[in-house]
């Protein structure tokens, strides 16, 4: 079931050619995100590098991972005020759609729940 939340602190991608990868692909490991721990950095095949949850790969110990679902990295940039539907969950950040269809993820701490 979906919710709403309020946005209360305003969020900007720096990715703009976000990483993106499907079930089954395979893709380069890097470091893990000290600031967001469920993170870690890829490479998809196409040569785009972003952060994806762990908790989408298998194999993450080794140089490279399997994709165990899709994944598409885009964050959405969002502005106090901004109501968004929270879709899904993982390691700190929210994949949320806003009033207008736009789809991203957030970090949880730029938003509060709301009783709308």
């Amino acid at each position: 079931m979906s919710r709403t939340v309020i946005v209360i602190r305003a969020h900007a991608s720096n990715y703009p050619d976000p990483v993106m990868f499907r079930r089954g692909d395979t893709v380069i490991l890097g470091s893990r995100d000290p600031e967001f721990p469920g993170w870690i950095r890829v490479a998809d095949r196409s040569g785009r590098s972003g952060w994806a949850p762990e908790a989408l790969l298998d194999n993450v110990d080794g140089p490279h991972g399997t994709a165990i679902e899709d994944y598409d990295a885009t964050e959405l940039n969002v502005s106090p005020g901004d109501l968004l539907t929270v879709h899904r969950e993982l390691a700190g950040w929210f994949w949320v759609c806003n009033e207008s269809g736009a789809c991203g993820w957030v970090p949880v701490s730029t938003t509060e729940d709301t009783n709308l």
